[in-house]
């Protein structure tokens, strides 16, 4: 009788674990695709994790609906770009980790468009701090694996190992880019690409490579003498290719790529169809390199 009552009482204590453990579960929401990817990569099936703007959206333009709210106000973790990209509908948020804000300032680039959003002048950056290879490895995936580990210590362990590993293969990317841009600039000469949006200038800004946008303003079609402008800079210089990425409008980059001859290539800023970060950048590499050899 007192053996039934202590396995009835070990077998409650069980059951209230489990409960409470999936009570507390930690749920983290991914403002863009590339942090989902990754946060998804480091916690497996450890954590839900859920994406809030899809990759054929742009983030831009995005407006939270009353089914997004509910889903950032149960989030334990909001992990999000900030930078100007999502920090206007995360004001009122208190668990948002900002992992533009940990990349220096002094390795940010001014941004050439006015932000609404900004108060007192304040200097406005580019975003797309995802889209540097350095700054996802030295401080963004780092910032995110501290973070998750914080909020489940007993977790820490498969963390760590998990970025460790999206940290290695992403160096691994950027070799083969390394060694692309060494060969496709042998000539010396400055080398030149044409975006439709300068989503990706701090990849470009790594090899010394000139980004001339077709874009203005976001959500604005461009004007006919900025058109005229771009392509007269493109001719000028040593242009390496003409992209554009699935979330954006062609209209304009096929203007641009008719004028000078050259056919324009998808790259895209935020996942559309990948699985991983790494993938992102492998589908990048291929892009860059078609445009610059044409296979």
């Amino acid at each position: 009788m007192e053996f039934s009552g202590r396995l009835g009482k070990f077998v409650i204590a069980v059951l209230l674990l489990v409960f409470f453990m999936q009570v507390y579960a930690v749920n983290i929401v991914a403002t863009i695709n590339p942090y989902y990817l990754i946060v998804k990569e480091i916690v497996g099936d450890k954590v839900d994790v859920n994406l809030l703007i899809k990759p054929g959206s742009n983030p831009h333009v995005f407006n939270p609906t009353v089914s997004d709210v509910k889903t950032l106000s149960n989030a334990d973790i909001i992990v999000a770009n900030g930078l100007g990209l999502d920090n206007n509908y995360l004001k009122n948020y208190k668990n948002v980790l900002f992992v533009g804000e940990k990349v220096p300032k002094k390795y940010l680039s001014k941004s050439d468009e006015h932000d609404e959003h900004a108060e007192n002048n304040e200097i406005t950056y580019n975003p797309h701090v995802w889209l540097s290879i350095d700054f996802l490895t030295d401080y963004i995936i780092p910032a995110i694996r501290d973070e998750l580990v914080k909020v489940d210590p007993q977790n820490a362990r498969i963390y760590s190992q998990n970025a460790n590993k999206i940290i290695v293969s992403l160096k691994e990317i950027s070799q083969k880019f390394d060694k692309l841009f060494a060969d496709v600039s042998k000539n010396k000469q400055e080398l030149t690409v044409i975006l439709e949006h300068p989503s990706y200038l701090y990849f470009f800004k790594k090899y010394n490579v000139k980004v001339l946008a077709v874009e203005e303003g976001h959500g604005k079609e461009p004007s006919a003498q900025h058109i005229k402008n771009i392509i007269a800079q493109a001719k000028k210089g040593n242009l390496l290719g003409i992209f554009v990425g699935p979330q954006f409008k062609t209209e304009s980059i096929k203007v641009v790529a008719k004028e000078l001859g050259r056919d324009f290539k998808i790259l895209d800023p935020l996942g559309y169809n990948v699985k991983t970060v790494t993938e992102l950048f492998e589908n990048a590499y291929k892009s860059i390199r078609e445009a610059a050899y044409g296979k």
